[in-house]
């Protein structure tokens, strides 16, 4: 997670000092790759973001707007790094919904189906988005898609994704099927938590070719 130094007013204008990240955001690393990663990549990085959600789950913190251009790959190594905690609340709070006078905030493409309809919103929600980010990153495609953000959201709802291992026939079968658990319509249905994720992926990269 990016490092905050300082959060203060001058003049009446609130401010923070961020830590500067050099590196592109995971949308700008995407399109800059031709619009994929290769496996070993995918895994690495979706093992980091993983650890970088845990660790702020373990403080009570859920992220709810994870998506590729609030992900920066710091420096040559790519080190994942988590920004833009705007939405973030407390995971015991009422304030699960994410509305301003009935409108949706947020990015659509990534919301969970709990995030547009009744539902709480808790981890859970952070890491259907991580399943987004994965799943986008090896197809080259969303899971969801739609001409408008209504078409986006009915999509997300029907929670229907084509299969990953169909569009991806040479990914590990272990993180196709991960992915799709992720983005399970059902939230009880995805992985209990963001540092079982992590560890699920830290097992593919030891695999043979992993």
């Amino acid at each position: 997670i990016v490092t905050i130094y300082q959060v203060g007013e001058h003049d009446g204008l609130p401010y923070i000092v961020m830590q500067h990240v050099n590196g592109p955001s995971l949308t700008d690393y995407r399109l800059a790759t031709g619009g994929t990663a290769v496996a070993a990549e995918v895994v690495r990085i979706g093992r980091e973001l993983a650890e970088g959600l845990a660790a702020a789950h373990e403080h009570g913190l859920v992220h709810r707007d994870v998506k590729p251009d609030n992900i920066l790959l710091e420096g040559p190594a790519r080190r994942v790094r988590i920004i833009d905690f705007g939405l973030a609340r407390e995971i015991e709070t009422d304030e699960s919904r994410l509305t301003v006078d009935g409108a949706v905030v947020g990015t659509p493409a990534y919301m969970s189906p709990e995030r547009i309809g009744a539902g709480d919103v808790d981890t859970k929600s952070d890491l259907f988005g991580l399943g987004v980010i994965l799943y986008e990153l090896l197809s080259g495609r969303l899971p969801f898609e739609g001409r408008s953000m209504v078409s986006i959201l009915a999509a997300i709802a029907r929670g229907t994704p084509p299969a990953l291992a169909d569009l991806v026939p040479t990914a590990p079968p272990a993180l196709t099927d991960l992915v799709m658990q992720l983005l399970a319509h059902d939230k009880t249905d995805r992985p209990a938590t963001a540092a079982e994720v992590a560890r699920r992926l830290a097992a593919i990269e030891q695999m043979p070719g992993g």
